[in-house]
């Protein structure tokens, strides 16, 4: 499964985007460059100096341990920011995002060499979320 994240920024060196919540800063993680895009199409300016990267859930995983503390939430797939009104979004601890991740590579090494273990993941992000698979 890949996610896409937003990298760039002014800085020489390529950094993840992470957007401003009411209680902390948030890494918006997509399901689709073209999410990806329109959110930042919908930035102005800002858009420019950034641009979507597609990465595995090994590789966002590591992303977001390298964080550390200074980011503490992931949001899941944000709108574009030109939408009025007060809108919902998925807000997930990165800490928490961080281990679901690391579980599902567990699990999928283990169906690789035979070995099952149910919907574990699954069944907590439908029980996060509230959403039906």
């Amino acid at each position: 499964m890949s996610h896409v994240v937003i990298v760039g920024g002014p800085e020489p060196e390529d950094e993840l985007l992470a957007i401003v919540l009411d209680d902390g800063e948030a890494i918006p993680v997509f399901s689709s460059e073209e999410e990806a895009r329109e959110f930042l199409e919908s930035t102005g300016d800002l858009g420019r100096e950034w641009r979507p990267l597609e990465v595995s859930s090994a590789a966002l995983a590591a992303l977001l341990e390298h964080q550390g503390e200074e980011v503490r939430y992931v949001v899941l797939s944000p709108p574009p920011e030109n939408w009025e009104g007060g809108m919902e979004v998925r807000v997930v601890e990165r800490e928490m995002l961080v281990n679901l991740l690391h579980q599902q590579a567990e699990t999928t090494s283990r169906r690789s060499t035979g070995e099952h273990r149910g919907g574990l993941l699954r069944r907590v992000l439908r029980r996060i979320f509230g959403e039906r698979s």
